[in-house]
């Protein structure tokens, strides 16, 4: 079983409209809402692709019982709400649809006090027992809890549970420290960590001996649409996606992350996984919806993603 675990998901609704007049009332002719946050997108795409998963969500109020629920009902995935008292935040997207131009609205996420993270480590001991892989994603909803990766990561590994980090900031800095199995950064989260420029293919592949310097086992370095860099051990190669017409590219990484998680379940072999994640990626990026592409589109993309070693 895959564990997701999210520590500031959202209520994430898109409200389509021809143009956005400021200062004016404005009538949307529809919109749609979905459980958001980089981890329900991983644990939507694992289920897609045909696995077991459940996705561990820290939320409070009305909003996160609507989250849960949307990830019961709408994903068909299992979650482990774990509740805190403040409510969680919805993240709401105006899009006009003629200019395909966005603007998102994002409220601050909840705040934790100690007593709801003891309880959060004491949820999560009990979740992740069953679980094969865990992936934790995104930022945290309150700088207090920076650590939690670090803390929780520990966790899995004491049963034995590969672990996957795909974070920025302060948390996935502290949650390095814990040295998980694999990471699946970006290249702006990477020169945020590294300090300085990763505008050359040179510096991308130094910044990834950075990580595995660190201990870090499997490093996906995200190029976004010229897809990844992949290195573990002795293999090493960019792997390239077909060209698309790209509807929206939110929440692709998470669908390779997805595959990731599913190919150390299964053993599989590397160049296998980093294709599968790759073509998820690219699915998901030819829809509005995350997360809302097909395991026939997925395995078709595979066919015509390229691996270069390196």
């Amino acid at each position: 079983m895959i564990l997701t675990v999210t520590p500031n998901p959202c209520v994430d609704k898109t409200v389509f409209i021809d143009e956005l007049k400021v200062g004016t009332f404005i009538r949307a002719p529809r919109y749609t809402c979905i459980p958001g946050g980089k981890g329900t997108n991983v644990s939507r795409a694992v289920k897609i692709l045909g696995r077991e998963t459940k996705a561990l969500v820290i939320v409070g109020g009305h909003t996160g019982a609507h989250v849960v629920e949307m990830i019961r009902e709408q994903d068909g995935v299992e979650p482990v709400p774990v509740w805190v008292q403040s409510p969680t935040r919805t993240i709401t997207t105006v899009l006009e649809e003629p200019i395909h131009r966005q603007t998102a609205f994002f409220e601050p996420g909840s705040r934790v006090s100690p007593t709801e993270h003891a309880n959060i480590a004491e949820q999560f001991t009990e979740a992740v027992k069953n679980a094969r892989v865990v992936t934790f994603n995104g930022t945290v909803s309150d700088p207090a809890i920076n650590h939690l990766y670090r803390e929780l990561i520990r966790i899995a590994q004491d049963f034995g549970a590969l672990t996957i980090l795909d974070s920025h900031g302060p948390e996935f800095a502290q949650g390095l420290e814990a040295v998980p199995h694999m990471v699946k950064p970006n290249v702006a989260e990477t020169e945020e960590l590294v300090k300085y420029s990763l505008a050359t293919t040179e510096a991308k592949w130094r910044a990834i001996d950075w990580y595995h310097e660190r201990g870090v086992t499997l490093v996906v370095l995200s190029l976004g649409k010229d897809g990844a860099l992949v290195s573990q051990g002795t293999e090493r190669f960019h792997v390239i996606p077909p060209t698309i017409k790209e509807v929206n590219p939110v929440g692709s990484g998470d669908a390779l992350v997805a595959a990731f998680a599913i190919g150390l379940m299964e053993n599989q072999p590397l160049r296998e996984m980093a294709v599968l994640g790759v073509a998820a990626g690219t699915a998901n990026a030819m829809s509005w919806d995350i997360g809302h592409f097909t395991r026939a589109e997925v395995e078709k993309l595979a066919q015509e993603v390229r691996v270069v070693p390196v």
